[in-house]
């Protein structure tokens, strides 16, 4: 078991997850989500940046009129008018970023580090006087000269900014290069998130390797959507703290709800192969690996499937072996070796795989 010291989760589906291309929440729809990640228990939501339009800022109001147990915190860039609306929309938390590399300072903004940091300088004091607490993000941390995150760094120190966060905004960081950036930004004494990007398939690893290194809290989406593809996916990271890290504070067995629910809302659906909330996440194929499960299911699942609100599954085609035969004939309570012998055979020669019904209503016959 690793480090069991305390580790947060923000859930930013309602920011980033609606980044996603199709996918724009009604406030109805935003309000149902917060409410199922409360109960989940994720210790911060993103409500959204209310600013982008008039429905986000009313879908951002009815979360905060509910006295959600999660800390909520809007999305803003670094300007007066933006802390505005968040101000507008009474969340307790706001997330300013502002990119400070210095390809974004030239060729996106034509202005210098100096400039830069007077702008975000302006934007965190007033956030601050009006009583908010704040997160900083340099925006494409991970891509951004040292230099200069150090005197952003130095800046939020400051200004006592309550957290900052390390961006891999293009998901393309190696998990060491993470973990020694992440190591060095915890010297400065701000407590850390994590926003990591997967668009190499590494978001969950420099995730954990952004905790080994001393972060607090990490950023996730349900599903894992977002920008492009998408952040680290909440059932992942939840089970990755319970299994390996002893945190055992979520509700795990909602995370197969809340991946429902996004599929409803979004009309986007995991892959197949998805882990924990994938469709063949808990089903078994192979003849021996079935003959293993149902001896004990810890011969090919590290948790039950019950754990995540799942039902666990036996999958019948030409790959079946005689215990899963066995197996769906136990349940329609038929014991018969002669049986199970024939539909065996019958199942092997199938080209099309065999549904459970199909199965029972064919030893059915054949007991007659």
């Amino acid at each position: 078991m690793l480090s069991r010291r305390e580790i947060l989760l923000l859930d930013s589906t309602l920011r980033e997850g609606e980044q996603t291309p199709g996918v724009n929440y009604t406030p109805e729809q935003r309000l149902e989500i917060a409410l199922a990640l409360d109960e989940f228990g994720v210790e911060f939501i993103e409500v959204g940046h209310p600013a982008v339009s008039r429905d986000v800022f009313e879908g951002i109001k009815l979360v905060v009129q509910q006295g959600l147990k999660a800390n909520l915190l809007a999305h803003s860039r670094a300007l007066i008018s933006d802390v505005d609306y968040v101000l507008k929309a009474g969340t307790d938390w706001i997330g300013i970023f502002f990119c400070l590399s210095n390809h974004c300072l030239t060729k996106r903004f034509g202005i210098t580090l100096e400039q830069a940091l007077d702008r975000i300088s302006r934007a965190i004091e007033y956030a601050k006087d009006h009583g908010l607490k704040v997160r900083f993000t340099p925006e494409d941390t991970t891509r951004t000269e040292w230099k200069n995150l150090v005197a952003a760094l130095n800046l939020a120190k400051e200004l006592k900014v309550d957290r900052v966060s390390i961006a891999d905004t293009t998901g393309s960081a190696h998990p060491l290069k993470f973990y020694m950036l992440v190591k060095n930004v915890t010297e400065f004494g701000i407590p850390v998130n994590v926003h990591c990007h997967n668009d190499l398939g590494l978001a969950l690893a420099n995730a954990i390797m952004g905790i080994e290194a001393g972060a607090t809290l990490v950023d996730a989406t349900i599903n894992g959507l977002g920008e492009r593809a998408g952040i680290v996916d909440l059932a992942q990271i939840a089970t990755v703290l319970y299994y390996h890290y002893g945190i055992k504070k979520y509700k795990l067995e909602m995370l197969y709800y809340l991946s429902q629910l996004l599929t409803k809302i979004t009309g986007i659906r995991p892959q197949q192969n998805y882990p924990i909330v994938g469709e063949n996440a808990f089903t078994h194929k192979a003849g021996l690996h079935v003959s293993a499960v149902i001896k004990d299911p810890t011969f090919y699942e590290f948790l039950p499937a019950e754990t995540f609100g799942r039902e666990r599954r036996i999958y019948l085609d030409r790959f079946a072996g005689r215990d899963t035969i066995r197996f769906y004939l136990r349940k329609a309570g038929i014991e018969n070796e002669n049986i199970v012998e024939e539909l065996l055979r019958r199942v092997k020669e199938s080209r099309e795989p065999y549904t459970w019904e199909k199965l029972i209503e064919e030893a059915r016959r054949l007991a007659t």
